[in-house]
């Protein structure tokens, strides 16, 4: 059994640390239209500014590919260790210090954005809006994200109604456990809804004066996003409809631990297939180089939170990674923003708590 939540563990940590790296630091800066969350700029590779340009991308990758390789290493060495509560906690850890292969990422966008102002880089660009099929670029297939959800639900009132003894009959496992396990779940499907329709319903985004291209570009970045959106709720769905029936028939932990596994790696899966149809998506469809978008650099916070109180959109285009993320200065986007950081934190403090209290036990 140990082994298993030790690979579920590894299979968690080890991709994503990776993915973070490679989606972070480029290895061609140069051919990419933002470097670390900063837009690129002529000025960058020209004269001195490419020597500290090149410094500068150097030192952060190097920063990040440090931190991979030592939570890919800690990650190998918890393998071989026992599980308990102490390295349980330290599988936590673990998982908490993934972000901070951000760090470099953070200081290398300060950086840059301080070579900007020493290079005299200050047009402030025009804002762009194609209006043209804003509202007709949708590629999210609604049904097939409702119809998973909605079994996750079925499956969920059915766990409860059997844990209140509605139907007379008694799961094999303790208590109200499986009315939590379905609720846990089911919770993650119910915000895969709006998140997807959110990210459905985003402005396009310009990469020319074309607007047959804009919206063909954009219809292809929201299909990925769909496709990962439906493919993760189907998988949600299908582990917690597969788990309650191992809950109710048997209370064999290795059985639930072995599906984790490989709801893990579905997961994972299903998450470097999105980065790489993402990837074909951006190297599919040229920007055009002439046109000149409003530099917003100092909207996004070490490259990564985007705050722009001029905004009146909730959601926008990631500058780390694939997908959206929040606009911290929308009324809706703190809220977000500070429920978020509060359930992270708290989530922390509740399990150092419970390893120091002796009740995080395997």
């Amino acid at each position: 059994m140990t082994w298993i939540i030790k690979l579920v563990m590894f299979i968690c940590i080890v991709p994503t640390v990776i993915l973070m790296y490679i989606l972070g630091f480029s290895k061609n800066p140069g051919k990419k239209n933002m470097i670390m969350g900063v837009r690129d700029n002529p000025k960058f590779h020209e004269g001195k500014g490419q020597e500290k340009f090149d410094t500068i991308v150097s030192s952060a990758r190097k920063g990040g590919l440090i931190i991979t390789a030592i939570v890919v290493i800690l990650s190998i060495v918890m393998l071989f260790l026992p599980v308990n509560g102490g390295t349980l906690l330290a599988w936590v850890l673990l998982v908490f210090a993934l972000f901070l292969v951000a760090v470099p990422y953070g200081k290398g966008n300060t950086e840059l954005k301080n070579l900007k102002k020493e290079l005299g880089i200050t047009k402030s660009g025009v804002t762009y809006t194609d209006i043209t099929s804003t509202n007709t670029v949708h590629a999210l297939k609604l049904p097939w994200l409702i119809l998973p959800n909605a079994l996750a639900l079925i499956s969920t009132i059915a766990a409860v109604l059997i844990d209140f003894g509605v139907f007379g009959v008694t799961p094999a496992v303790e208590k109200y456990a499986l009315t939590v396990m379905s609720l846990s779940f089911l919770f993650i499907a119910a915000i895969m809804i709006p998140i997807a329709v959110m990210m459905d319903n985003a402005r396009n985004m310009v990469i020319s004066r074309d607007s047959s291209i804009n919206a063909n570009y954009s219809r292809a970045k929201k299909k990925t996003w769909a496709d990962l959106f439906i493919a993760m709720s189907w998988a949600n769905a299908l582990y917690l409809i597969a788990n309650s029936v191992l809950m109710f028939f048997t209370d064999s932990e290795a059985a639930v631990l072995i599906s984790t596994l490989g709801y893990t790696a579905v997961i994972m899966a299903v998450v470097v297939i999105g980065v790489i149809n993402q990837r074909q998506v951006e190297n599919r469809y040229e920007r055009d180089t002439e046109l000149e978008l409003q530099d917003d650099d100092d909207n996004w916070l070490l490259g990564m939170f985007y705050y722009n109180k001029n905004d009146t959109r909730l959601n926008v285009e990631k500058r780390l990674g694939y997908g959206g993320t929040i606009n911290l200065a929308h009324p809706a986007g703190k809220v977000i923003g500070i429920v978020s950081a509060l359930i992270l934190i708290g989530s922390l403090i509740m399990i150092i708590y419970l390893n120091v209290t002796g009740q995080l036990v395997v």
